[in-house]
């Protein structure tokens, strides 16, 4: 009651205050470079009110765009800076809103021998909350991409198909403001050679509705937006290559870009069998489902542990890091693995209709297979026991294809009111196979083993569909319309084919030995799952003067999902097939949540604080209609907070501060129970009683740069707190047992099942640190980091607190002496502890050390020299899995037709010592892994690049 009354007031409030407050204007214009008219992003627009000098500014968008708010009436000065113009001032009487139109800055040129001097180019430089690096200081090989081009700058790392910008994972890059592929940022950074760079800026994307009203809300994602070179903004360009190994090794491809003005038409392919991968998260879409080492299918909870918990990764040719990850992120940090075969073709369609409506369009194809050989060695975490293990033997065949169609069309029926439509379809058909012998051991005791082959056929679809309607009454008086669609669905089939053993340790409760018992499985699976949703939201912001803004929104959300699980089972003494209720289920669950919330928001030039209270009410249903009826519901009410406070200490300086609150309902195969026997020694199912997890979230960003000095220097510390946290409970079995659930466990095999548990957090830290070193020509790139986390667990009934904390850091020297001298000279260290509450004997430690040193040369009549060494190291792992070895790849060519032209020999892993090793922490277990991967070849490559204006 309290809560209605006070949006009640609010709601009088926001009605009354229009008349209240003095009318205010805008200023807006595009800045224009006025030798070739192209767009000047991130130019600094600063509005000054005479005689007070109040200040007011802007940085200019993609498209050179800017706009002021909140302006009263009077006289202003406007200045305009952008390096290397010179700058714009005008001196005006404001009266009304004003739309300046295109304003064109001349280039400063060389004023003199003092003031042009390339060895100071400023590396970065802050634009307002974003950090712009300067291609031209950092020099790379004529061959190189986009990825090698951001690989040289502090802050960005690409690791294992992941890009990082300050510590976060970079969620999209526009190429000149434009979306590129959708939401894929290996697509662009592998496809775009670096030469066509202007320049590199990192930003935090605020949402669709901050950015059009100009209130933040803080919702952001880590985007990178690269600027191109007015030269490659007009005309074709692009390479093709073709190349084949001693192994019958071989690959092919290339791109081909179409550039005119606004629209943009890019095509990509490629094909090989030496593990060359441009996945996105989106191309594994069911993939966890199938793919899963270690039994239990599941994804989240299947084979006793939430797998990655702490991940490291070790061989080559991704850099090793420690992440927090579920199934699917295990899958896409180790996409190296195995033995793959790639084809994959795309298409981007950019362009800007009657200079209202602005399109992006792609499509891309993916098709791959992945033969993996991993052998698993696993030790458990029990309240009583030491010494429990899992080993593994696993072969798995994996065949996937994928189809990603995006869409965005932002279309402006005036200055005020503009609407936004976004569909997306993504399509997939997986099949896999897998070999697996494992076997549980206790203090060198084998409890029991299992040979099986489990084969599946899955297919997958998923689309969204967002539509935003905007309209803008006044300066800083908006309404937004939103309304997101969800639809999924996924079927599959499955066969499973087992021998298991199991060797029961003590006696039973006659005081018998038990003898060995063998049994086998033969059971065929259909799967249908069906899912859809939508979100609508009405956002309103309401100016109470120049500098105080409300806002109030109301959001509404409903996610049914059905899951239908058969299962049919054909014992050894018969020859035809019957349901198996303990193996099958038919589940129906909806999620139903309604929120309003109101916010303040106080921002000028150099600040920027909000804080906003919403209120949720939540329903969560779930309604078993086989093998038996039972249905349950939860009602949740809770008070979701968040602040954010943005501060500019000077041009240079910027620091950031936010806690945000959330809730995350089961999914539907949490709530499932029915249980999941892929791996009869490994066994896991779902559990209807579980409730929603609510988390708060803190994260403070602080950066800097100093153009003088050409350096820059950053921080991030982030932290999240989790209540009812979905976590694991495990039932280790000593001997043959009935559980109450009806499930019987096998001595030497394990149940595990999500529960809400108390006391996770985790916590992570960054600091980078970037300068150039002129006296060798050099950039040097330092970093430092902590994290540690808290996870909770039942083991047996008795709570296991698992603490991992660990520390990394990495230093790199990359040359910036010119095109055709090019190197980089990197090390990184992780190291890390696990520590347990249940069985400290178990706790443990371990080192990793990457090396890299990667130098390539262009000489004489177009000779090339390429070489790059990795040397790996680690230990504190399992028996047999540490390891010491160094990758070592090189090659040479030559270059002829003007350079367009290029034939290279490369021999990969010429030692033959490339490795695969990861180990991962989690509540329930440590694990070291190893799995088959490439190794030495020669192949012989043809490239020619396109150029054409």
């Amino acid at each position: 009651m309290k809560t209605l009354l006070y949006l009640l007031a609010l709601l009088g409030f926001l009605f009354c205050s229009p008349s209240l407050f003095a009318q205010t204007y805008s200023v807006q214009g595009r800045v224009v470079s006025e030798t070739d008219q192209s767009p000047l992003a991130g130019a600094k627009v600063t509005l000054l009110r005479l005689p007070d000098s109040v200040r007011s500014g802007a940085i200019t968008n993609a498209n050179g765009a800017f706009l002021v708010q909140n302006l009263s009436a009077g006289k202003y000065a406007l200045r305009i800076t952008y390096i290397g113009y010179r700058d714009y001032v005008w001196r005006f009487e404001l009266k009304e809103s004003v739309n300046l139109g295109v304003i064109a800055m001349k280039e400063s040129g060389a004023v003199s021998d003092e003031i042009v001097v390339e060895e100071r180019l400023p590396t970065a430089v802050q634009q307002g909350d974003t950090i712009q690096f300067n291609a031209r200081a950092f020099k790379t090989n004529p061959d190189a991409t986009a990825e090698d081009l951001i690989s040289k700058m502090p802050g960005i790392s690409v690791q294992g198909g992941r890009v990082q910008a300050q510590g976060e994972q970079v969620r999209q890059v526009l190429v000149d403001g434009k979306p590129f592929f959708g939401d894929d940022p290996s697509a662009v950074l592998k496809n775009l050679p670096a030469e066509m760079i202007e320049k590199i800026q990192v930003f935090d994307q605020q949402s669709e509705q901050a950015r059009f009203s100009g209130v933040e809300d803080g919702n952001t994602i880590k985007t990178i937006n690269i600027v191109t070179k007015p030269a490659y903004r007009n005309g074709s360009f692009g390479r093709g290559y073709a190349g084949y190994g001693d192994r019958q090794n071989y690959k092919a491809g290339g791109n081909l870009n179409f550039f005119h003005d606004a629209q943009r038409i890019s095509i990509i392919g490629q094909s090989n069998n030496i593990n060359e991968q441009n996945f996105a998260s989106e191309d594994l879409l069911g993939v966890a489902s199938s793919s899963g080492a270690g039994g239990g299918r599941r994804g989240g909870f299947g084979g006793g542990g939430r797998s990655g918990a702490m991940a490291m990764m070790f061989g080559g040719p991704p850099p090793p890091g420690v992440f927090n990850a579920n199934p699917t992120d295990n899958f896409l940090v180790s996409q190296q693995n195995g033995l793959i075969t790639t084809h994959a073709f795309g298409v981007n369609f950019v362009d800007e209709w009657n200079k209202t409506t602005d399109v992006a369009a792609s499509y891309f194809f993916n098709a791959s297979s992945n033969l993996a050989a991993t052998s698993l060695f696993r030790e458990f975490i029990l309240p009583s026991q030491l010494g429990q293990t899992y080993s593994e033997a696993n072969l798995a065949d994996t065949r996937n294809i994928n189809h990603r169609i995006n869409l965005r069309i932002d279309h402006k029926f005036s200055d005020f009111t503009s609407i936004l439509l976004v569909p997306r379809l993504t399509l997939q058909d997986n099949r896999g196979r897998n070999d697996l012998d494992g076997t549980t051991s206790r203090a060198a005791t084998t409890l029991g083993n299992t040979r099986n082959d489990f084969a599946s056929e899955l297919f997958a679809a998923r689309f969204s569909n967002l539509l935003l309607f905007r309209h803008r009454f006044d300066i800083g008086r908006t309404i937004s319309l939103s309304l997101n669609t969800t639809y999924n669905h996924s079927d599959g089939e499955s066969n499973l084919a087992a021998l298991n053993q199991f060797f029961p340790a003590g006696t039973d409760m006659l005081g018998v030995q038990p003898s060995m018992r063998t049994d086998s499985l033969n059971q065929f699976s259909n799967t249908r799952q069906r899912g859809w949703g939508f979100t609508g939201n009405a956002t309103y912001t309401e100016p109470l003067s120049l500098n105080h803004f409300l806002q109030f929104t109301y959001i509404a959300n409903y996610r049914p999902n059905t899951s239908n699980n058969e299962t049919f089972s054909r014992p050894s003494s018969s020859r035809a097939f019957r349901l198996d209720t303990l193996l099958s289920n038919r589940i129906e669950s909806s999620y139903l949540t309604q929120s309003v919330s109101t916010g303040y928001r106080f921002f000028t030039r150099d600040v920027i604080f909000a804080l906003n209270f919403g209120y949720q009410w939540a329903a969560l249903s779930s309604a078993q209609e086989f093998p038996f009826a039972f249905s349950i519901r939860r009602n949740f009410q809770n008070i979701l907070p968040s602040a954010f406070f943005r501060v500019r200490f000077s041009d240079n300086q910027n620091l950031f501060f936010a806690y945000r609150t959330s809730t995350v309902e089961p999914t539907v195969v949490q709530l499932q129970e029915v249980l999941n026997n892929s791996n009869p020694l490994l066994l896991s199912i779902g559990n209807q009683s579980l409730n929603q997890e609510f988390q708060h979230n803190f994260i403070f960003r602080y950066s800097s740069v100093d153009v003088q000095a050409a350096s820059s220097f950053f921080v991030l510390l982030n932290a999240s707190f989790r209540e009812d946290y979905i976590g694991n409970s495990t039932i280790f079995a000593v001997r043959d047992t009935l559980l109450s659930n009806q499930v019987r466990l096998p001595a030497g095999a394990q149940l595990t099942q999500p529960v809400n548990l108390s006391g996770y957090y985790s916590l992570r830290s960054l600091v980078t640190y970037g300068v150039p070193l002129p006296f060798i020509q050099t950039n040097l790139n330092l970093s430092v980091g902590a994290n540690l986390t808290r996870t909770p667990a039942l083991l047996n009934g008795e709570l296991n607190i698992a603490t991992t904390p660990s520390l990394n850091a990495g230093i790199t020297l990359s040359s910036n002496i010119s095109e055709n001298v090019d190197f980089t000279l990197s090390t990184t260290t992780n190291y890390g502890t696990s520590q347990n509450s249940l069985q400290p004997q178990l706790n443990g430690q371990f080192f990793n050390q990457q090396s890299r040193a990667k130098f390539n040369l262009i000489f004489g009549d177009g000779l090339i020299i390429q070489t790059d060494l990795t040397h790996q190291y680690f230990s504190g792992l399992s028996r047999d899995f540490n390891q010491n070895f160094l990758l070592w790849s090189a090659s040479f060519g030559k270059k002829f037709f003007d350079g367009r032209a290029e034939l290279r020999l490369t021999v990969f892993d010429i030692l033959n010592q490339n490795n695969s090793i990861q180990r991962n922490i989690t509540e329930t277990f440590i694990e070291d892994t190893r799995t088959d991967i490439l190794q030495r070849y020669a192949i012989l490559t043809f490239t020619y690049n396109l150029r054409q204006n």
